[in-house]
């Protein structure tokens, strides 16, 4: 039976009825009058598709579609699926903190941050599909998935054809047609609160368009700038410079820079500045350790109460007030520059230690050898390490020496710092220069205090 026939139509039954097959050869059908003589039809069906070498897809159960008796159906393709890109980057994979078994409804992770050389994204290979097969048994090619290409935006470069990687730190957007960037700036349009949650930003500037509420947590790698206030209980931590044009307020609230800290008014609140400290107001009741210098020179320009150190000097208008408020300044103090260099003296002491040990392990080694008349492998071998420790301890302590040095002349320039007062310094402030302090018994105006021949001595501001 030729292939030109089934597409014409063999007779069933002297007329009754045709078999025909579909121009792609995926149906066998037939078509006439089939449901008045479906039995008789069905009797002649298995032979006349043996004749016709049709194989595949036999239907056991035959069904009348739209008139037709459809006797076999080719299997079909199953196409492959498109390429995709997949997010990879740790960010994409962390869920909502849970703490104590409880969700930290706080931590929605909402930027998504990525580190410098971090892999953002791969490129998934699209599927090549499976083959079908027409009623002859002839493959039917599935039509094969298609790559998706990358769309590659700012900070990010493409590596070994199927990898996007962040060439920066910062944060990554993806844009409405797929292009993925890394932004090294981020703007929250308003305050860091429920709708926001902890805020953790690695790129160079956060911006926050109003303030961070009461309870919440704000972590910048670089710079950050607060339109608005910094609330109770909150924690605000920027490697570089924090700039907050309002109130820093409550004793809950902590805050720590890599760089300079400038902010309208300071209240009660603990501070650990990297840079200088500007108060553009006043600084009331305020913990503060400064590695630089502290300037509280407009608006009222008052620093009453707390404890304000710093590496470098201070100016203000006024220290102290009427009532007399217990208030302490101490500049040319760095408590963490001090701490470092207790920790260095500590460290080289422990390794002169080391070295004295080893260097009595030797003389005892060498001994023994004199002892006994001869050298012996193990003993050679033990010497060989303890000789390649002892050179080791000693570069590892020349280091030390020159780092401990310039860590001694940076402690004692701070002898030089100096308090600047261009109002008044009320009675029970405290001023401490270096290593000595004063405490006053009256008010003083325009007086500038520094460090001399071991006291705190004061001269008037020209």
């Amino acid at each position: 039976m030729e292939i030109t026939e089934l597409y014409k139509g063999v007779t069933i039954l002297e007329g009754v009825a045709t078999l025909k097959i579909t121009k792609d050869h995926f149906e066998a059908y037939v078509e006439g009058q089939v449901e008045e003589f479906f039995n008789e039809i069905m009797q002649k069906i298995p032979g006349l598709l043996q004749e016709a070498g049709i194989t595949v897809g036999i239907c056991k159960h035959p069904e009348i579609v739209d008139g037709k008796l459809v006797v076999a159906r080719g299997i079909p393709p199953i196409d492959g699926e498109n390429g995709r890109i997949e997010l990879v980057a740790s960010c994409f994979q962390e869920e909502n903190e849970t703490r104590n078994g409880n969700i930290d409804f706080k931590r929605l992770n909402q930027i998504k941050n990525v580190s410098k050389n971090e892999v953002i994204a791969k490129r998934i290979p699209p599927t090549a599909g499976t083959p079908g097969k027409d009623i002859f048994g002839n493959e039917i090619k599935p039509r094969p998935g298609e790559w998706q290409p990358f769309k590659p935006g700012e900070r990010v470069e493409i590596v070994d054809e199927n990898t996007l990687v962040a060439t920066d730190y910062g944060a990554i957007q993806i844009e409405e047609d797929g292009t993925i960037s890394v932004k090294d700036e981020w703007t929250i349009d308003g305050d860091v609160d429920f709708s926001t949650g902890h805020i953790e930003f690695y790129g160079r500037k956060l911006i926050i368009k109003g303030s961070v509420l009461g309870g919440f947590t704000v972590e910048a790698n670089g710079d950050v700038i607060i339109e608005k206030n910094i609330e109770d209980e909150v924690i605000v931590l920027a490697g570089g410079d924090l700039e907050v044009k309002g109130i820093i307020r409550s004793e809950n609230t902590m805050i720590k820079t890599g760089g300079n800290l400038v902010c309208g008014i300071f209240e009660y609140a603990r501070a650990f500045v990297g840079g200088d400290l500007i108060v553009k107001d006043y600084l009331l009741n305020g913990r503060c350790q400064v590695h630089g210098n502290v300037e509280v020179m407009g608006g009222k320009g008052l620093i009453a109460g707390g404890r304000i150190f710093m590496g470098g000097g201070l100016k203000a208008k006024d220290l102290g007030t009427m009532a007399n408020v217990p208030t302490v300044v101490g500049a040319g103090i760095d408590p963490l520059l001090r701490l470092h260099y207790e920790s260095m003296i500590t460290e080289q002491e422990s390794l002169a230690l080391r070295l004295s040990k080893i260097k009595d392990g030797l003389i005892k080694i060498s001994k023994v050898e004199k002892s006994r008349g001869r050298k012996s492998s193990k003993f050679a071998a033990l010497k060989e390490q303890l000789n390649e420790a002892l050179i080791a301890i000693t570069k590892e302590m020349e280091k030390n020496r020159d780092r401990i040095k310039d860590m001694e002349e940076k402690l004692g320039l701070l002898e030089n710092a100096t308090i600047c007062v261009y109002g008044t310094a009320y009675a029970n402030t405290t001023l401490r220069i270096f290593e000595a302090s004063l405490t006053l018994k009256r008010p003083v105006e325009r007086v500038e205090f520094s460090f001399r021949n071991g006291e705190v001595v004061a001269k008037t501001l020209a």
